[in-house]
């Protein structure tokens, strides 16, 4: 449905099923810092992902900077999300379009301000263009911003671990 292998899906779901140890799954990113604020992101054997910041916050703009991924892949998390969930459901996607708008207070990161650090007054929008009634979207929807993993992963507490 909609280009997507659930075969393969419903293999995984039988193997974890069958074997508890299957349902955690690792990732890795691999983070270089190459010069001033840009470094180069590796994921598995894709092709290198640069970050950096704009000028006016030290970068040379040569990628987007961590906060604007941070939002593109909650972004993208969210849409596949609500893509699975759609067509698990029958329903036809035509189109599926998210845009997230967040603000960041710079003067915190800076170090100018106390405040929140973290981005602030994130918001999703979804066009979607389906089968659906417009109540089965924002159903299916609501439950995409539960489900996502990236969503929920922005709430919850991070480790840290200095290697030498």
């Amino acid at each position: 449905m909609n280009g997507m292998n659930f075969a393969t899906v419903e293999k995984t779901i039988q193997a974890m099923k069958e074997d508890h140890s299957q349902k955690i799954k690792s990732w890795q990113a691999k983070v270089t810092w190459k010069t001033g604020v840009k470094n180069v992101v590796q994921i598995r054997d894709f092709a290198p992902i640069i970050m950096d910041e704009p000028q006016p916050l030290g970068g040379s703009d040569e990628g987007a900077n961590p906060v604007e991924m941070l939002i593109g892949t909650a972004g993208s998390c969210f849409a596949i999300t609500f893509e699975v969930l759609a067509s698990q459901q029958g329903i036809h996607l035509d189109s599926v379009e998210v845009i997230v708008d967040a603000d960041l207070n710079a003067a915190v990161f800076l170090g100018l301000e106390e405040g929140e650090g973290g981005i602030i007054n994130p918001t999703i929008h979804l066009h979607a263009k389906t089968s659906a009634s417009k109540k089965q979207i924002k159903e299916i929807a609501n439950i995409a911003l539960q489900k996502s993993p990236v969503l929920a992963s922005m709430k919850s507490d991070l480790q840290l671990e200095i290697r030498e």
